[in-house]
């Protein structure tokens, strides 16, 4: 796993045999792993050294792969550095989740850590709510969860909060999380050591993730324009992402602009920008779209910065109406659907996926057997202004 991080330029990428247009500023791809707090490693109040294989790893100046080959006793390491790492590891008392885990027989309640992404308020309460109703309501007494909620999205922000996770004894992990290779080799490794991954509403497709629960992203995004093509004929349309990363936005898109296809061969055409759910890149985009091309009927929204599509609207005064859909059923969207400004929303139940996820992992925790499906797919629902 590469240390340091990238940045990748997003802006103007077109995919060969399409009109997929994508556009943006740059997309930072931090791939740093765990630091340690700024204290040294002594957690406020509680005086204890909070070692991590990636602390263990910068302290000797090796990779945290080599930290793994240690401690599982594997080859390819020289010998004066197996004896480096080997050091710091028994001075420091390092233990592996594996060896956490083994340890925590008798202990009482299974401990399964969730990350929060950094979302909208919005969704953070209705996944609180679904962690509350899968602990309180449906009878999972052997369970506590821990919860991190991150302040970015940065792959740094992932792993810090993970190792922070690690060092509580988690026995599993659900997450929202990118689909990059820093993201699933750092699920393999949890894996690996004995801490199973749920993934939940974004999965990570390539990793070893034991579960994935979520909306059926191809489908709600062939829904969305099914929902817009009444409008579109003969027009254009444009397509507002939010992070290509996250599995769940290049899914939707990759779903809408297939049925485009489907419904209207090549007379209408398409483009998708990308506005890594930032209101300003969002109103940007929609604004330059939208007084640049008089032809365009229709947007629609497959990430949460609906608000600087509409303000954007709303500036541009467009000769003729644009129709939108978005997705999930915030109060913001609500509004601008009672007012009649949006079209559709697709909406999500991010609360019951939430405790869904939990069940199954306690599930797995508690039997040591595997879910009976590796995906599950959510309802999904269409809400028009009348059903309001």
């Amino acid at each position: 796993m590469k240390k340091h991080g990238r940045m990748h330029p997003v802006g103007s990428m077109r995919e060969n045999g399409s009109n997929r247009l994508y556009t943006s500023g740059l997309c930072v791809r931090m791939t740093v792993s765990y630091a340690l707090s700024t204290d040294g490693g002594r957690t406020e109040g509680e005086g204890l050294m909070k070692v991590t294989a990636q602390w263990i790893a910068e302290q000797c100046g090796v990779s945290r792969g080599t930290v793994d080959r240690v401690v599982n006793g594997r080859p390819n390491v020289a010998p004066e550095v197996r004896e480096r790492v080997q050091k710091m590891i028994n001075e420091y008392g390092y233990k592996t989740p594996a060896q956490r885990q083994a340890a925590r027989a008798g202990r009482g309640a299974y401990r399964i850590g969730v990350i929060l992404p950094s979302w909208d308020a919005f969704f953070i309460r209705r996944m609180r709510e679904g962690i509350r109703v899968a602990v309180h309501n449906r009878g999972l007494n052997d369970v506590s969860v821990l919860v991190e909620e991150l302040k970015n999205r940065s792959h740094r922000s992932y792993f810090e909060a993970i190792g922070r996770l690690e060092e509580r004894g988690i026995d599993g992990l659900i997450m929202t999380a990118p689909d990059t290779v820093a993201m699933s080799e750092e699920i393999d490794r949890l894996v690996q050591g004995g801490v199973p991954v749920v993934t939940c509403d974004s999965d990570v497709r390539q990793s070893r993730r034991l579960y994935h629960i979520g909306q059926d992203m191809v489908k709600s995004g062939r829904v969305a324009a099914g929902l817009l093509a009444p409008y579109i004929t003969g027009a254009e349309v444009l397509v507002v992402t939010g992070n290509r990363e996250f599995t769940a936005h290049g899914l939707r898109v990759r779903g809408f602009l297939d049925r485009i296809h489907e419904i209207f061969g090549g007379t209408v055409n398409a483009q998708v920008i990308e506005s890594v759910e930032q209101y300003e890149l969002t109103y940007d985009g929609v604004m330059h779209h939208l007084r640049s091309n008089p032809r365009l009927r229709g947007i629609y929204m497959a990430n949460e910065s609906v608000r600087g599509c509409m303000d954007a609207l709303e500036r541009a005064h467009p000769a003729r109406k644009v129709h939108v859909v978005c997705h999930d059923l915030t109060p913001h969207a609500r509004q601008y659907l009672e007012d009649g400004r949006l079209d559709f929303i697709i909406d999500q139940d991010f609360s019951a996926q939430t405790t869904r996820a939990i069940e199954v992992l306690a599930h797995t925790l508690r039997t040591g057997e595997p879910p009976r499906q590796a995906i599950e797919y959510i309802h999904t629902s269409i809400i028009t202004r009348e059903l309001l």
